[in-house]
């Protein structure tokens, strides 16, 4: 009741930059669209008709074939660079909660030296142990 933020799993979040990586490397690999660029210097099936609706056709096809390269190629670029993030997101989190925990761990031992030693002390006014 009444909590706020939010719990990250570092391991959740490695295992999702690992597996957005996996992904990539065999449905999507920077090689295959690169084999693909390929194909598109090939002669463009319908070029050399004699109908012009045809040809136009052929050419539009040929020119969003290329811009669907230039998207591949770019999701292969942004998933990776988000893989990569994902685990840099993970491995500050970790560093974090340790700084934190380190934090509250020196905390409590201040506390408790502080506590100690007042418990050895004499109160002020009447002399007498506390």
């Amino acid at each position: 009741m009444g909590e706020h933020g939010f719990a990250v799993d570092p391991g959740t979040v490695h295992g999702f930059g690992r597996d957005l990586q996996h992904d990539l490397d065999v449905h999507l690999s920077a090689e295959k669209v690169q084999t693909l660029h390929i194909f598109s210097e090939t002669p463009i099936f319908g070029a050399r008709t004699a109908s012009p609706t045809v040809q136009q056709a052929a050419k539009s096809y040929h020119a969003r074939l290329l811009e669907l390269y230039d998207v591949m190629d770019a999701l292969v670029y942004n998933g990776a660079v988000m893989a990569r993030a994902a685990h840099a997101i993970a491995d500050a989190y970790t560093t974090a909660d340790a700084l934190s925990s380190d934090a509250v761990t020196g905390a409590l031992s201040g506390a408790t030296r502080a506590v100690d030693s007042d418990a050895d002390a004499d109160d002020p006014i009447t002399g007498r142990p506390i």
